[in-house]
C-alpha cells in the first residue's frame, strides 16, 4: 500500500504508534529506493565514455555549468 505523510500523521494523532511506525518505514523504504535509483543513474551515466553520452545531456550539462559560473559572479561581485 503506498502512503503519504498525512497517513502517518493521521495515525499519529489518533494514537496508532505501531501503525504509525509502519507507515513511516514504508515511506522511508520509498524514498531510499527512490534515491539509490537516481544514484544507479548517475553513476552508470558517469561509467559511459562521452562519446556514448548523448548531445542533448552533454548540452544541458554545459548550460548549467554556465548557469551555475553566472550565478557565482554575481554574488562574488
Amino acid at each position: 500500500m503506498d502512503y503519504t505523510s498525512s497517513d502517518l500523521l493521521n495515525k499519529i494523532n489518533d494514537g496508532e504508534h505501531t501503525k504509525a511506525k509502519d507507515v513511516f518505514s514504508a515511506l522511508m523504504n520509498d524514498r531510499v529506493l527512490s534515491e539509490l535509483g537516481a544514484k544507479k543513474v548517475e553513476i552508470a551515466r558517469s561509467l559511459l565514455p562521452s562519446s556514448e553520452v548523448p548531445h542533448s545531456e552533454i548540452v544541458l550539462d554545459k548550460a548549467k555549468d554556465i548557469s551555475q559560473e553566472e550565478s557565482e559572479d554575481e554574488t562574488t561581485s
